[in-house]
């Protein structure tokens, strides 16, 4: 299976498929469609579903989530739902926390405010052009794949090039070398605000709509005064080439780009009604 579904209602009927007869289950706050279909699975199997809220960021202490994005308080909070529980049935914890009502434990806070995780709101620098700095060439990456999820890379993307972040507040860079980057990333944040162009690098399974995708990427950008200079649409690839004049990839004339060049046709198509290139 590719996808989960088409709907919120289809995607959710997927995902209630792990409820257990007997075993709690966690959500976060839904949309009624979504959560409609949540309880009835759950009710189906005999299954306890809970609503875990967002995580209170005052319960942190002053530090913030190691996973950049307000939606991740969401996650933090069915984190703690989910773990405390788990705790508290083997005997480790006495109380669940899934209600904050009281300080989360310093392995919890610990815990939420180093999480990171690569390919989600991640900065990454090319070391190859420059070891000590950012240089000119950064990722930002991203996993988006929902209309509401571009929504909020898009804000991300605007807010990290615009200097808006934190360096804490950045995902945790790869070790360098077995050397920390995040002197790496305060360099970034304190010079994102130089005259950079922004290229897009985009990719989507032909299973997914163009459509739902581009267009709230490009306006939500455009909200911010972020506009792309050039838009590259590149195939599914999980091969890895070192990358160095020595080690080039081999040419592979079989490679079907027919789903890139739809892509590329809707993306001209779009920006032609929409300021989306400068």
């Amino acid at each position: 299976m590719e996808i989960l579904g088409n709907t919120l209602g289809e995607i959710a009927g997927e995902k209630a498929g792990i409820f257990k007869h007997g075993v709690p289950a966690f959500t976060v706050p839904q949309p009624n469609e979504a959560m409609c279909v949540l309880e009835d699975k759950a009710s189906m199997v005999n299954a306890h579903l809970q609503i875990a809220p967002p995580l209170d960021a005052n319960l942190l202490n002053g530090l913030k989530l190691g996973l950049e994005g307000e939606h991740q308080y969401i996650n933090a909070g069915l984190a703690i739902g989910l773990s405390s529980t788990w705790l508290q049935r083997t005997g480790h914890l006495d109380v669940t926390y899934l209600h904050q009502d009281s300080t989360l434990p310093e392995q919890f806070i610990r815990g939420l405010t180093t999480a990171s995780l690569q390919g989600r709101a991640q900065v990454v620098p090319d070391q190859h052009i420059d070891g000590e700095s950012f240089g000119d060439l950064v990722f930002y990456l991203d996993g988006a794949h929902s209309p509401e999820s571009m929504v909020i890379c898009a804000n991300w993307f605007s807010w990290a090039i615009e200097g808006n972040n934190q360096p804490n507040q950045l995902n945790h860079l790869p070790q360098n070398n077995g050397k920390s980057l995040d002197a790496l990333q305060k360099n970034h944040v304190e010079g994102c605000r130089k005259n950079f162009t922004q290229i897009l690098l985009f990719n989507c399974m032909s299973v997914r709509d163009p459509q739902l995708l581009l267009p709230h990427l490009l306006k939500t950008c455009a909200t911010h005064g972020v506009y792309f200079k050039k838009a590259l649409f590149v195939p599914n690839m999980s091969v890895y080439y070192k990358v160095g004049s020595h080690a080039l990839p081999p040419t592979d004339s079989q490679v079907d780009l027919s789903w890139q060049f739809t892509l590329q046709r809707y993306w001209e198509n779009l920006i032609q009604g929409d300021k989306g290139i400068s």
